[in-house]
C-alpha cells in the first residue's frame, strides 16, 4: 500500500486567512479538481495536521501500479510547474513585522512535523525538545 501526501503547503492555515488562500490557491485550485478522483482522498486527517495542508493537497492511498504510479508523476509534475510559477511571482518580502509572522509560520509547521517523525519512530507523545522555540528564534537572529 503506498501512502502519498502531495502538496504546495501553505505557510498560514488558509481557513482562518482567507486573503492568504485567494492570494496563492485560487488559480491552482483547477489543478486539485483534476486529480480529485484519479487519486481520491486517502483516509482521516486529524484536525491538528489539517491546518498545514492546503486547499489543493493530495492525500491518497493505493495498491502499486503502473497506472497509479503514472497519475502520480503527472500530479508531482503539474504541482511543481506551479510550485515554479510561485516562485517566479514571488515578490521579496521587507516588512520586518510580515517576515517574523512568517518565521513564526514556518517554524510551527517544522515543530509539528518534526513532532509527528519523532513520534512515529520512537512512539506517541515523543517530542524533539532540540526544536523548542528558544532554539528555533536563537538560530533565526541576524538573519534577513
Amino acid at each position: 500500500m503506498n501512502i502519498i501526501v502531495l502538496d504546495l503547503n501553505p505557510l498560514y492555515d488558509v481557513k482562518n486567512n482567507e486573503q492568504y488562500k485567494r492570494k496563492y490557491y485560487s488559480k491552482l485550485m483547477p489543478l486539485a479538481h483534476k486529480y480529485v478522483e484519479l487519486l481520491p482522498w486517502g483516509d482521516k486527517i486529524t484536525s491538528e495536521s489539517l491546518k498545514f495542508f492546503s486547499p489543493i493537497v493530495i492525500w491518497t492511498k493505493f495498491a502499486s501500479s503502473k497506472y497509479k504510479q503514472d497519475i502520480l508523476y503527472a500530479a508531482f509534475r503539474d504541482y511543481f510547474l506551479a510550485w515554479l510559477e510561485l516562485m517566479d511571482e514571488a515578490i521579496v518580502e521587507t516588512n520586518a513585522v510580515n517576515i517574523l509572522s512568517n518565521r513564526e509560520a514556518q517554524h510551527q509547521y517544522l515543530l509539528w512535523r518534526a513532532t509527528k517523525l519523532f513520534s512515529g519512530c520512537f512512539g506517541a507523545g515523543s517530542r524533539p525538545s532540540h526544536f523548542s522555540k528558544v532554539a528555533w528564534r536563537d538560530s533565526c537572529r541576524g538573519m534577513s
